[in-house]
């Protein structure tokens, strides 16, 4: 998820240098564009936990002048989660603003409020509906079996109707004593994907969707490379993955923050090279 901190100093020091005026309307146009953001999270708050649960907002690039978007896409940063759909058709990852995320997709880029892009979910409902037989089972195997049984049992219990809120049924494997035939067998079994996700901050895990859905591998490395994690989890989107409802409480509050910070500086001319009252 996205740190809470508010780097102004780290996040001017990436925007290019610009024309004053260029500068200074793409300025006023984040600060539109936020204002704009705040107020769908506040809108969709009052009407209900529900409407927030179901929050997806899009603002299409090209409601941007591209001069801006040196300015707006450094100034917003990035998050820490990123996705990747049928191998790079689909990109995304969260910005600085917790549950505002940026999508490319098809040649099109835009900016995604809500728990988790939409097609990530679409794409997380495909795949194979259940554990099939096993694969690969041969005379080195052994506790393949009941992990598969495990998981079947767990993925049948999945909630498809809502993103997870709570921690997912996990599978560790960092301390089963497995077989090379053992992981040959899960890994023949459950098939690859097409969703994977990167989440960094104070350890790296890399998220795989395996080829049946509502089961991902997920692996665990801290920042020195050592593994810390190697399991599977049964959810619809594992719950680190997404947003959770409660970050939007977070992004209204981010919104305020840089939206003061970024009129500040254009009232003092830290912005757009002179006082905004002199530009005018």
């Amino acid at each position: 998820m996205s740190s809470l901190t508010l780097d102004g100093a780290g996040r001017w020091a990436e925007v290019p240098q610009l024309p004053p005026e260029v500068e200074r309307a793409a300025a006023r146009a984040l600060v539109d564009f936020l204002r704009e953001v705040e107020k769908a999270v506040l809108e969709a708050k009052a009407a209900g936990p529900e409407v927030l649960e179901e929050l997806h907002r899009v603002w299409d690039f090209r409601s941007f002048d591209r001069a801006w978007l040196p300015f707006i896409l450094p100034m917003l940063g990035s998050g820490e989660v990123r996705i990747t759909l049928h191998d790079g058709l689909a990109r995304m990852e969260e910005t600085g603003i917790p549950a505002l995320w940026r999508l490319q997709m098809g040649g099109h880029d835009s900016f995604i409020l809500g728990r988790i892009p939409r097609c990530v979910w679409l794409a997380a409902r495909g795949g194979e509906e259940t554990v099939g037989t096993i694969v690969n089972n041969g005379s080195d195997v052994f506790a393949a079996p009941a992990i598969l049984e495990e998981l079947r049992a767990a993925q049948q219990k999945i909630d498809w109707s809502r993103l997870p809120e709570s921690p997912a049924h996990m599978v560790e494997l960092t301390k089963q004593p497995l077989s090379p035939g053992d992981s040959r067998a899960i890994l023949s079994t459950l098939g690859t994907g097409d969703i994977r996700a990167e989440i960094t901050g104070f350890a790296k895990s890399t998220i795989n969707r395996t080829g049946v859905r509502g089961i991902w591998h997920t692996k665990m490395l801290n920042n020195a490379g050592k593994p810390l994690l190697d399991a599977y989890v049964c959810a619809v989107i594992p719950p680190e993955v997404a947003s959770p409802c409660e970050a939007f409480d977070d992004t209204v509050e981010r919104c305020r923050e840089m939206v003061d910070w970024v009129e500040k500086d254009l009232e003092r001319g830290a912005i757009g090279g002179e006082p905004v009252e002199e530009a005018r």
